[in-house]
């Protein structure tokens, strides 16, 4: 083989090395930006702890302190979630049922809008920030609503969803 068809090949192989490199640095979920509402599909156990820090006369006030939640939740891949959940708020057990609706992003990010009534308070309403892993099969949650989130100064709720 000649000098100039070595080098050729080498120059080939070399720049096929490099982009091998950068496609393989490239997040898998980044390369293709693929995710729609398929993606949050099926029964998930859902585990949410933080603190709620509402000012006097906020409905959830009464529960200012430690947080967490342990339930089940469904999403249907079509935007729609629900599910049956046993939240603790500072010491206090409450079970209840939420419904909820949500719209994949591209990227893997999405909002939850989650209603649920609890007894003595009426109809709460929650939203929730999400980003899926490992292509759906968890979700890491951080609470980011409501509307009235600015009176909810202090309050942290974070946690996941980790596929059945």
């Amino acid at each position: 083989m000649s000098r100039k068809v070595m080098r050729v090949s080498f120059g080939a192989i070399a720049f096929g090395c490099i982009v091998l490199f950068i496609i393989g640095m490239t997040p898998a979920d980044a390369q293709h930006s693929k995710f729609n509402n398929h993606y949050l599909w099926g029964s998930y156990a859902s585990q949410l702890t933080g603190t709620i820090n509402c000012p006097e006369g906020h409905p959830l006030s009464p529960f200012n302190g430690p947080f967490a939640l342990t339930g089940r939740v469904t999403a249907d891949g079509k935007g729609n979630a629900w599910g049956t959940v046993y939240d603790n708020y500072n010491g206090m057990l409450v079970n209840y049922s939420w419904e909820g609706a949500y719209d994949m992003n591209p990227d893997g990010t999405f909002l939850l809008d989650v209603y649920a009534e609890l007894e003595g308070m009426g109809e709460i309403y929650l939203q929730m920030f999400g980003v899926l892993c490992d292509n759906g099969k968890q979700v890491r949650l951080m609470h980011v609503g409501p509307t009235y989130a600015p009176n909810m100064v202090g309050t942290t709720i974070i946690g996941s969803w980790i596929r059945q």
